[in-house]
């Protein structure tokens, strides 16, 4: 086997396998891995000693470790994305040319952490009232136009803060009885998806009447300077929203999460869901059919101390 390798130098050659992902994903894998580097390093491991039960031991001191920001231990989540990520360099590593030598098939073997379950956060229909009506205090009509379509657009599809960000008007199309985006999900992979009367005029009256940018600019969704709305700056602008409308943990996600129980709720099928969503399988859409069917228990939920009277 040729000279050692270090992990560090293994993951610069990784990032161009991962070209073809968003850049906000790359960002994702490289920072997971450059942290395992650092520790491979503080460890001695080069990439060629690196075995499960290394990764292994990693992941545990990762569970032991406080999330800077709230002092509590890192999620289960947190700690099943670091693995996932791993998993994928290392068998990555096993069938490359040049690396293969390196990693056995036996080291690719990340044990998954088992994810707690959450409880779904969703809007009530009267929050989702609220931060509509709270659209009027922004600053201009402009900002009162896009904030009304950005509340209305993202309740009525669920897609994610990215999609909404990259959407363009080449791919809006608002016609009387036939409205629908087509967006671009993880992976780059296309769908498109329906848009109801209410929202597609609250599109059409923002795009047509108050949208302001130059001919050449074709991203939907403008920021105050005329310029692409950012994920951030999408984030400042429910945070805002959210914070007038008297409305806790109003971010893009939880509009993500009350679409999908509202549209099992309303008899949609899952693996439409699961394509509408963007969901490669329908296992991740699973965990809203769980909260739906939570949420119906609740609301059918009958009480044993109420029958005691």
């Amino acid at each position: 086997m040729p000279t050692e390798i270090t992990v560090a130098q293994a993951i610069e050659e990784y990032k161009y396998a991962v070209l073809k992902l968003s850049p906000r994903t790359q960002k994702w894998y490289v920072e997971r891995l450059e942290r395992f580097a650092d520790w491979c390093a503080a460890q001695g491991l080069t990439l060629d000693k690196v075995k499960a039960t290394h990764t292994r031991r990693y992941l545990e001191e990762l569970r032991q470790t406080p999330n800077k920001r709230t002092g509590e231990p890192l999620s289960s989540y947190t700690i099943h994305g670091h693995a996932r990520v791993l998993k994928l360099f290392l068998k990555w590593c096993n069938k490359e040319e040049g690396f293969e030598d390196y990693v056995s098939v036996k080291a690719t073997r990340v044990d998954m952490p088992k994810l707690d379950k959450k409880v779904v956060q969703i809007f009530t229909t009267e929050e989702i009232k609220a931060l509509q009506k709270a659209c009027a205090k922004e600053a201009t009509p402009e900002l009162q136009a896009r904030s009304y379509a950005v509340v209305s657009l993202l309740y009525e599809t669920g897609i994610r803060a990215s999609e909404l960000c990259g959407l363009t008007l080449d791919a809006t199309y608002l016609k009387p009885g036939n409205s629908f985006i087509r967006v671009f999900g993880k992976g780059r992979k296309e769908r498109e998806v329906g848009l109801g009367k209410d929202v597609s005029q609250a599109l059409y009256k923002y795009i047509h009447r108050f949208r302001r940018a130059d001919e050449k600019e074709q991203h939907t969704f403008l920021s105050r300077t005329h310029k692409p709305l950012t994920v951030y700056g999408l984030d400042q602008v429910l945070y805002r929203l959210g914070d007038w409308a008297g409305v806790e943990d109003c971010h893009a996600h939880k509009f993500r999460h009350s679409f999908a129980v509202g549209y099992l709720q309303a008899g949609g099928d899952l693996f439409d869901l699961a394509r509408l969503m963007g969901h490669s399988t329908t296992e991740v859409t699973k965990l809203y059919l769980e909260a739906y069917s939570s949420t119906n228990a609740r609301q059918k939920g009958i009480s044993l101390m109420d029958n005691l009277k």
